[in-house]
C-alpha cells in the first residue's frame, strides 16, 4: 500500500517484519543512514534484526537502549558493518560527541540505523526513514 511516496506494510508477526526488512536490505548501500521511529515495542529492533540477518549477520541483534551503539560486522561486500544506534536515553545533546558517530556514520562500508533520531545532530541526515507502529494485534511499518 502507498501513501504519497511512503510504502505502508502491515505485519502480524516477527517473521513478517523480518521478511519485509530483508526486502528493504536488498536496496541498501554503504553510507546509507536509516532513521527508525516508533514507540517502545513497535518493531524497530526486529526490523534491524531482519536487515542484519539478510546481510549475513547471524549473531543476536539486541536493542542498543543501554549500550547506545551496537556494531554488527557483515561479510557482505561492499557493506562490512551495520551500526545500530539508539538515542532513547540521550537527554543532553552534549552526550553525543563522545560516541564519535560522525566518524562512522556515512562511511561507504557501513549502513547506520538510528532509533529515536529526534536528538541526532543536524549533520547526520537520513537516506531512508522507517516508522513502526502497533495497532491492535499487528504492526504497521512505513518506509519512506
Amino acid at each position: 500500500m502507498t501513501n504519497g511516496t511512503n510504502m505502508i506494510y502491515p505485519s502480524r508477526s516477527e517473521e513478517e517484519t523480518k521478511k519485509l526488512a530483508a526486502e528493504f536490505a536488498a536496496g541498501l548501500r554503504g553510507g546509507d543512514v536509516v532513521f527508525l521511529t516508533g514507540a517502545l515495542g513497535s518493531g524497530k529492533t526486529t526490523f534491524v534484526r531482519g536487515v542484519a540477518e539478510a546481510l549475513g549477520f547471524h549473531e543476536p541483534v539486541r536493542s542498543p537502549s543501554f549500550t547506545i551503539v551496537n556494531h554488527y560486522p557483515i561479510e557482505h561486500s561492499p557493506v562490512k558493518q551495520i551500526l545500530h544506534v539508539d538515542f532513547y536515553r540521550i537527554d543532553d545533546p552534549s552526550e553525543i560527541p563522545p560516541l564519535a558517530l560522525e566518524e562512522e556514520v556515512g562511511r561507504p562500508d557501513t549502513v547506520t540505523f538510528i532509533e529515536w533520531p529526534e536528538s541526532v545532530p543536524t549533520s547526520i541526515t537520513p537516506t531512508h526513514r522507517v516508522s513502526c507502529a502497533t495497532t491492535n494485534a499487528s504492526h504497521v511499518i512505513t518506509i519512506d
